[in-house]
C-alpha cells in the first residue's frame, strides 16, 4: 500500500500536467487555423506533455514500489543474522576463492544493494567490495568505487580502446589513487596511455597483467621502459602475446606469479634463472612457446626446488633441436627434468612425442606428477572425504586424463600426451590408480577403437578394478557384428582372478556407454543379462547409454534391457560426453586455467 507522501506527490504531479494538458490544447485550438506550423508546434508540444507525465508517473510508482519493497525486506528473518556473517554471505555472492569478482558483478551488487537500506548501507560500508574496478564498468559504479574502497589496495582491469580520451576519463579518475594500485590488468592500450600513465616508477605497483591481440603492443612496452624499468620487486607477472618483452634483461626476486603465454624464441636458461631466483614462485604457467636451441650444461645443474610452487602449466611448448624439428617433448622434458614442486595442487601438461627428438616416451611420462597426490593436496584445504572423479581416455595415440578435487570446480590434474603407444600409456596409468579403492577413486574410463578388431587385451587389465564407475566404448561404424558380440559378452563374463576368485567385470559399474559401437540387440540383451544373473553378483542401478551405431530397431530390445533386475535405465544419446557441472566463473582477467567451467567429459576436448 502506498505511503501518505508518495499519494500526494502522485496527485500534485497529475494535476499540475492535467493543467499543462490543458492549456497546451487551448493554445492549440486558438492556432488552428492560423499558421500550419505554429499548430504542428501546438499539438507536438501537447503530445510531449503526455510522454513527460507518463515518465514522472513511471518514475514515482518505481519509487514507491522500491520503497515499499525494502520496508518489507526490512523485516525478513535474514536481516536479523550478525552483520559479520551476513557481510561473508555477500562476499561469497560477489568473489570467487581467489578474491576476484566473480561474472556479472555489477549486476550482482546492485540486486544486492537494493533489496533493504540495511544491505546498502552494509555493502557501503565494506570497503572490500569496492576495490576491483574495470574500464567497462559504468562510470557512476567506478567513481563510487573509488571513494568507498577507501585507503583499501585497488586492482584496475583495463581494455583498450581506440579513443584516448575515453582510455584517459578511466585514468583519470583512478590516478589520484596511484599509491593504492596494487595490480593492474592492461589489453591493447595505446602507445600514448603507457607513455601517461605507466612510464614512471609506481612502487604501489605488485602485480602486472600485459596483453594484446596482434603479439606486440604499441609504443614503448618493454619492461625496461614501464613502471620506469622498475620491475624487480614485482610478485605477478602475466604477459599474454605480448612480445615486447626481452626476457634475458628482465630481473626479478619476488615474483609469486609467472605465466607467459605466446612467445617466440624464448631462452630455456633464462626461464631457470628466473626460476632460481624467486623461490617464493606459487604459480608457474607457460603456453604456446617456441624455445630457442638449448643444450643442458655438462655437468648438469642442481635441481630447482620450488617448495611453494602450487600450480604448474606446461601446455603447447615447442623446443628448436638439431633435426630441425619442433621438439615439443624435449621442452617439457627439460623443464620437468629440472624442477621439483612438492606442494603442486594443479597440474596440466600437453605436449606430443616427437619423431627423432631423442626423448624416449617413457622419459617424459615417468616425469608427470603423480594425479592422486597432486588432487589430494588441494583437497586438504577442503576436508573432502568423497571420491576423486578422474576421467581416463585411451585410443589413437593419445592419453587423456582430467582429475577433479570437486566437480563444481575446474579440473586438478589435467595431462594429454600424443602419439604416446598405448602400453606405456596403459602401463603409467596402472602404477598411478590400480591401488585405489571405490571409496578414494571413481574412475572414468573411455577407450576410442578406430579401426581393426576390438582389442580385448585393452580393456582386460582394468577389468578387476573397483574404482570404475563409468566404461566409455567409442568404436568405429566398420567393426564386424562379431567382434562387438565377443567384446559385449567380455564385459559381462565372469572370471577366474589371478587369486582363484570369480570375479565379475567391472564391478562397481555404474554407466556402459557404446558410441559408433554396431551390435545386434539380441547380443546387448545377452551381455547385460548375464552380468546380473550370474552367481558373481554385480551391484544394482547400470545406466546404458547408446548413441550413434544402436542396432536394429533400439526400441525392440531397449525395454528388454530395461526390464532386466538391476538395470537403473536405459536411453538413446548422441552426446558421448558426460554431464558437466558449470562452476561460477570470473570475468576478472586472468582468466582461469584449465578451461572455463568444470569440464567432466571422458575425453573430449
Amino acid at each position: 500500500m502506498m505511503s501518505f507522501p508518495a499519494m500526494k506527490a502522485l496527485k500534485q504531479a497529475a494535476e499540475q500536467c492535467a493543467t499543462e494538458f490543458l492549456e497546451t490544447f487551448q493554445r492549440a485550438d486558438s492556432a488552428r487555423g492560423i499558421e500550419s506550423k505554429s499548430e504542428f508546434d501546438a499539438v507536438d508540444a501537447f503530445i510531449n506533455r503526455f510522454d513527460t507525465f507518463k515518465a514522472s508517473f513511471d518514475y514515482l510508482v518505481r519509487q514507491t514500489e522500491a520503497i515499499t519493497i525494502r520496508q518489507r525486506n526490512a523485516l525478513l528473518p535474514i536481516l536479523k543474522l550478525p552483520e559479520e556473517l551476513l557481510r561473508l554471505i555477500f562476499h561469497l555472492a560477489l568473489l570467487n576463492s581467489s578474491g576476484r569478482r566473480r561474472r556479472n558483478y555489477l549486476r550482482r551488487i546492485s540486486t544486492l544493494r537494493a533489496v533493504s537500506w540495511v544491505w546498502r548501507d552494509l555493502i557501503d560500508r565494506t570497503p572490500l567490495f569496492w576495490t576491483q574496478i574495470s574500464s567497462s564498468d559504468h562510470p557512476d559504479f567506478v567513481s563510487n568505487a573509488f571513494d568507498k574502497s577507501l585507503k583499501l589496495p585497488l586492482h584496475l582491469n583495463y581494455t583498450g580502446l581506440t579513443d584516448f580520451e575515453y582510455e584517459a576519463a578511466f585514468f583519470d579518475k583512478a590516478s589520484p589513487h596511484q599509491t593504492r594500485w596494487k595490480s593492474v590488468a592492461i589489453h591493447e592500450p595505446s602507445a600514448e596511455l603507457l607513455h601517461t600513465y605507466f612510464n614512471n616508477p609506481n612502487p604501489s605497483i605488485t602485480g602486472l597483467l600485459l596483453s594484446t591481440d596482434t603479439g606486440y603492443a604499441l609504443g614503448e612496452a618493454g619492461l625496461d621502459k614501464l613502471l620506469g624499468g622498475e620491475v624487480e620487486k614485482l610478485e605477478e607477472l602475466r604477459a599474454i602475446r605480448w612480445r615486447n618483452i626481452v626476457w634475458s634483461d628482465a630481473r626479478f626476486t619476488q615474483l609469486r606469479v609467472l605465466e607467459i603465454e605466446d612467445y617466440q624464441t624464448l631462452g630455456m636458461g633464462v626461464i631457470f634463472d628466473i626460476l632460481a631466483g624467486n623461490p617464493s614462485l606459487e604459480v608457474f604457467r607457460l603456453d604456446s612457446i617456441r624455445f630457442a636451441e638449448y643444450t643442458p650444461p655438462d655437468p648438469a645443474p642442481p635441481e630447482i626446488n620450488l617448495e611453494r610452487l602450487t600450480e604448474l602449466k606446461l601446455a603447447n611448448i615447442e623446443q628448436v633441436v638439431e633435426t630441425d624439428t619442433e621438439g615439443k617433448d624435449v621442452a617439457i622434458t627439460h623443464i620437468l627434468q629440472r624442477i621439483r614442486a612438492p606442494a603442486c595442487r594443479k597440474f596440466e601438461v600437453e605436449s606430443c612425442l616427437e619423431d627423432g627428438s631423442g626423448i624416449k616416451p617413457e622419459e617424459l611420462v615417468d616425469l608427470m606428477l603423480p594425479p592422486m597426490q597432486v588432487i589430494a593436496r588441494g583437497r586438504l584445504e577442503v576436508s573432502d572425504s568423497r571420491p576423486i572423479v578422474m576421467n581416463v581416455c585411451f585410443g589413437e595415440g593419445m592419453l587423456k586424463i582430467k582429475g577433479f578435487g570437486d566437480l563444481r570446480s575446474r579440473p586438478s590434474f589435467a595431462v594429454k600426451l600424443g602419439d604416446l603407444p598405448g602400453s606405456i600409456a596403459r602401463r603409467w596409468i596402472t602404477e598411478q590408480l590400480e591401488g585405489e579403492s571405490s571409496r578414494t577413486l571413481d574412475l572414468r574410463l573411455r577407450f576410442k577403437f578406430a579401426g581393426g578388431e576390438l582389442p580385448l587385451d585393452e580393456i582386460t587389465p582394468f577389468q578387476c578394478w573397483e574404482s570404475v564407475t563409468s566404461l566409455d566404448i567409442n568404436g568405429a561404424p566398420h567393426h564386424p557384428y562379431t567382434s562387438s558380440r565377443e567384446f559385449l559378452r567380455h564385459l559381462s563374463a565372469p572370471f577366474v582372478s589371478d587369486e582363484g576368485a570369480k570375479r565379475m567385470p567391472f564391478p562397481r559399474l555404474e554407466i556402459l556407454r557404446l558410441f559408433d559401437f554396431p551390435f545386434k540387440g539380441k547380443d546387448l540383451v545377452d551381455s547385460v543379462t548375464m552380468r546380473f544373473d550370474s552367481n558373481a553378483l554385480a551391484p544394482e542401478g547400470l545406466t546404458v547409454i547408446l548413441a550413434d551405431g544402436a542396432g536394429g530397431r533400439p526400441g525392440s530390445y531397449i525395454d528388454t534391457i530395461r526390464a532386466i533386475p538391476g538395470v537403473k535405465d536405459v536411453r538413446l544419446s548422441d552426446d558421448p560426453t558426460l554431464d558437466g557441472t558449470a562452476s561460477l566463473v570470473s570475468d576478472w582477467p586472468p582468466h582461469e586455467p584449465l578451461g572455463e567451467t568444470g569440464d567432466t567429459e571422458s575425453c573430449e576436448g
